[in-house]
């Protein structure tokens, strides 16, 4: 998360609008959401000067979450533990690298998964809250990659990190130093073209302004990276984001049986995606060209 002085200026370039939307997290404020004049990345417009830290605020902002409140709560930790599994398959095939930055860290759950399993990892995380809780795991993690200047990476990871960054193509440029000449980015995003997307539009919970800055399409993030000098070598669904993400958005909209519904759009989003490839989220995994 950084200041958004670079985002104001930039919105200009945002003028096709998409929705408004409720931060109902933090502030019950509205955001409205605009796309590119190519319809591959929106961005929700947010105030010269705002301060973003205060819309992190909250207890229930599940990234940064310990503690299991509710079945929802639940249901988030059960479904991290998964694919906890499921992001280290998705790394294996490119062993023997060991060596990998976690950007945005959170809680340090996926740092101490691959941790356990060989890996030396190291993570960035701005959150004091969350830095705490990774010194008690024993994890190493600092506020900010000025800490990492020397350090090189075989693998980068950014899980569901590059929609709150201010400036994408700052941030993936300055990770880039860090990067080893075979190295690998590996980035998880929302979807905003998918189909759960569509059918809840500005009750979506992947929206989740102002915490969102940026919304990408699969297309818009392959053209950051390849502006970067990257190429995709592999595209991976979420499958499971459609679901929780499908609950929330429900729970947003106050609707009857919200765990009925987010099987059922979380059913039709998978199917058609498996045509359209338009997952609720994927992973995406870069290497330079």
């Amino acid at each position: 998360m950084e200041g958004n002085g670079f985002t104001w200026n930039i919105m200009k370039e945002f003028k096709n609008y998409y929705c408004t939307s409720k931060d109902t997290l933090v502030s019950n404020e509205l955001f409205s959401v605009y796309f590119n004049k190519n319809f591959s990345v929106a961005k929700t417009k947010i105030e010269k000067d705002e301060d973003m830290y205060r819309f992190y605020k909250s207890n229930n902002y599940t990234p940064h979450q310990t503690v299991q409140n509710t079945l929802t709560d639940k249901t988030y930790f059960i479904s991290r533990n998964v694919m906890l599994y499921f992001k280290y398959k998705t790394i294996e095939p490119y062993f023997p690298l060991k060596n990998i930055l976690d950007y945005g860290c959170g809680n340090g759950e996926f740092l101490k998964y691959v941790s356990k399993r060989g890996m030396n990892g190291i993570g960035v995380e701005k959150s004091n809250h969350s830095q705490r809780i990774c010194e008690k795991k024993d994890l190493k993690v600092f506020p900010t990659i000025k800490d990492l200047i020397n350090k090189r990476f075989d693998i980068i990871s950014l899980w569901h990190v590059l929609e709150h960054v201010s400036n994408p193509s700052k941030t993936i440029s300055a990770l880039s130093s860090l990067l080893s000449n075979r190295g690998y980015f590996i980035i998880a995003v929302p979807n905003i073209q998918s189909i759960d997307s569509q059918i809840f539009k500005s009750e979506w919970a992947g929206l989740d302004v102002p915490r969102h800055i940026w919304h990408f399409t699969p297309q818009g993030l392959i053209d950051l990276f390849k502006k970067q000098g990257y190429v995709l070598i592999k595209k991976r669904p979420l499958i499971l984001d459609a679901y929780y993400i499908s609950l929330l958005s429900a729970r947003r909209k106050k609707l009857i049986f919200p765990w009925l519904v987010s099987i059922l759009i979380g059913t039709i989003s998978n199917l058609i995606a498996i045509f359209s490839g338009n997952f609720s989220s994927s992973i995406f995994i870069f290497r330079r060209h």
